[in-house]
């Protein structure tokens, strides 16, 4: 009897830790997600740790990204951690998934934008340039160490890109950025459809150690206002066109050596 006793009182004691683990409340996992935000809070917490919800997620500065709805595996109770979000506010949309990889690496794969610039960036970075137009990301891949991306696949397209002007908003047209990254260095690229107010053609470079660029840009058609702006960045040629290159870090060290 005292055997069928302890067997009985295990078995009740593994039920209830059975049930506490798959209704733990969401609240649980805010430390965990909010150190992953960088800054960012959450608000109005509701259902569990493994299918949560937060009614606004608040970024570092104050400004309201919108809802957060995540899904976190069970296989996490083994040391698999695998993660969706989905984040959906006056913005637009991102969705991704993470999963947790050895030496406190991170892999952020299906990663989807569709979002207004404008709105966003009054979320992130009120007191910046307002951008306009639509930011989309579609399907990225990026294994973060820390905020640092040790390899990265994306392909970001900027739609009708806009800059408020000091005489009248500048239209940009349609601009593509084109990064992949291994090892830790990021290498991109930057240009626009062919077929806008701007035509631009760019190289940038990120590592560890340093960073470089090198941007041509100049209007497709004659245009004052572009071109005052395009002269911000440095001397122009007689056509127009704006050639500007520029390292710091190593990058710039090296880049003086082999003058």
């Amino acid at each position: 009897m005292i055997r069928l006793r302890t067997i009985l009182w295990f078995l009740l004691l593994a039920s209830a830790l059975a049930w506490l683990v798959a209704y733990l409340p969401a609240a649980w996992v805010r430390p965990q997600l909010e150190a992953r935000l960088r800054g960012g809070r959450l608000e109005g917490l509701s259902g569990t740790v493994w299918e949560g919800h937060a009614d606004r997620l608040l970024a570092s500065n104050g400004g309201d990204l919108g809802q957060l709805d995540w899904q976190l595996s069970r296989r996490a109770l083994l040391g698999d951690t695998q993660l969706s979000v989905d984040l959906h506010g006056a913005w637009g949309r991102l969705t991704a998934q993470m999963r947790k990889l050895e030496g406190k690496r991170e892999e952020w794969s299906q990663v989807h934008v569709d979002g207004d610039l404008a709105q966003l960036s009054a979320r992130l970075a009120p007191n910046a340039a307002g951008l306009q137009g639509q930011l989309t990301i579609d399907n990225a891949r990026v294994v973060l160490q820390g905020r640092w991306p040790l390899e990265l696949d994306a392909v970001a397209q900027w739609s009708d890109a806009r800059l408020p002007g000091d005489q009248r908003e500048l239209s940009l047209g349609n601009l593509q950025l084109r990064a992949n990254g291994a090892g830790g260095v990021v290498n991109a690229t930057v240009k626009d459809d062919g077929d806008g107010p701007l035509q631009l053609a760019g190289r940038l470079a990120l590592s560890p150690l340093g960073w470089k660029y090198d941007i041509k840009a100049r209007p497709r058609e004659p245009d004052p206002a572009l071109r005052d702006w395009l002269a911000g960045f440095g001397r122009l040629a007689a056509d127009g066109s704006m050639h500007v290159e520029r390292s710091g870090g190593l990058a710039a060290i090296m880049g003086k050596g082999n003058r």
